[in-house]
Order: structure tokens, then sequence, then C-alpha cells
């Protein structure tokens, strides 16, 4: 096993233990589930801040999750891809919102875009950045480019808007601490996207509308006073019916 390969199995044995049991796990404990000595951790890390440093940095990596969006099948109806896209994100930020919670992290780490994780398909290792960096979408815009291509014209907004939108309603309908335990599912979230909550109304036709002024056609002499009828507004023979 190559040193990358043991960092690899060490980190995920971290993340696994972390959303387990809800808390940073001990180093005795990493060694137990990972078959190993306990030395044998700091034989791949110098600290066990190391370690946890590499595994949170792996856990938000975006390489994983995009292979995941890109094997959406593009046959599919455009509802059913949204649904297999928004699915998707939807366990990202599910795993994440466990594992920060089990972490105490308030924030994602500063990590870079990713560029070397991307272009191999797995997350690389490098050093971490001096400033915190803005996390780049990009990587999660161009597979849902990708799927909307034999619909484009059925939609009315930029992609990278549309990804906004997607983004920002699966993150807060799959957060606990937003939703009160009421979740969206996918099928939701992506239904609220492509058609809203408002009824459609059949082609052509037009919302009722209050009349702006009565007509003589839709008078009823049972329920008018006649101290509020206006005789230039009414034809003759209706107000003689009315008093």
């Amino acid at each position: 096993m190559t040193p990358d390969d043991r960092r690899d199995a060490l980190a995920a044995v971290y993340l696994e233990l972390a959303r387990k049991h809800g808390r940073v796990p001990t180093t005795s404990e990493i060694a137990r589930a990972a078959g190993v000595a306990e030395g044998t951790i700091y034989r791949a890390y110098p600290t066990k801040e190391a370690l946890a440093s590499d595994a949170v940095r792996a856990a938000f990596c975006p390489a994983p999750v995009r292979i995941e969006f890109m094997k959406i099948d593009p046959d599919q109806p455009l509802r059913d891809r949204l649904v297999d896209y928004t699915r998707i994100l939807q366990q990202r930020f599910t795993s994440l919102f466990v594992l920060m919670g089990a972490l105490g992290l308030t924030q994602p780490p500063a990590d870079g875009d990713h560029t070397e994780c991307i272009a191999s398909g797995r997350h690389r290792r490098s050093d971490p950045p001096s400033v915190a960096c803005v996390p780049v979408h990009e990587q999660a815009v161009e597979p849902l480019r990708r799927l909307l291509v034999p619909d484009t014209d059925e939609i009315t907004i930029p992609v990278g808007d549309l990804f906004q939108r997607l983004r920002l309603l699966t993150f807060s309908a799959s957060h606990p601490g937003i939703t009160d335990g009421r979740l969206l599912t996918a099928e939701e979230i992506v239904d609220t996207i492509l058609d809203g909550v408002r009824r459609r109304r059949e082609t052509g036709t037009e919302p009722s509308r209050r009349p702006d002024r009565l007509e003589p056609d839709r008078l009823e002499p049972d329920r008018l006073e006649p101290d509020r009828l206006e005789p230039d507004r009414l034809e003759p023979d209706r107000v003689e019916q009315t008093v």
C-alpha cells in the first residue's frame, strides 16, 4: 500500500467514525476500525490534527460527486434527469451536514478549486491555500448544463441561475435545522423549481376578475338596497323592479 493509499484509508475511517458517533474519533478507535496499530497513524500523519484536516478536505472534494452527476442518463425525461441530479446534490449536503455537526465545523475548509482532483477523478492532496478561496460551483454546473441540452428551449433562465436556485432550495430543504424535521424529497424540490406551486390554467383562459361596475343581467333584486342604487348606472326597468 502506497503512503497516499494509506492516508486515504485512514481518512475514510476517520470520516466514517465521525458520522457514526457524532463526534471526533480517537486515534485508538481509528486504528481499531482500520485494522492497524495506532503507531501506523503517526507514520502516515505527523499529528492527529493533520489527519483530521486531510479527512475534512477529502470530504469536501467535489470530484466524487461530479462523477456521480456524469453518470445520470441524459436520455431520460427532463424531470427525471433533474430529480437524479437533485438527489445526488441532496445526499452530498446531508452527508456534510452530519459531518460538520459531528466535528463542530461552522464552514467548509478553505480548500482551493480542486482542479487536480477534477482532472484525476479523485481527491488529490495539495498544500492548503494561504487565503480562503471562493468555492468553484462550476464543477456542478457543467454536468447540469449537459443534462439540459435537449431542453434548452424550455428553460427560461441561464443554467448558472437555475443551478443557484436549485442549490439554495436543496440546501435549505435538506437541513434538519431549517426544515423542522420536514425534509423535502428530490421530487418535491424539482417540481417546485419546474412548476412552482400555482395551479396552471388552461391555455387561452383568463383569470376571473371582479367586475368594476354592475352589469344589469347580474343584479339580484333581493340583495340590492334601494339607497345603494345608482340610477344612472342601471337600466330603468331594472331599477323599477328593485324599489
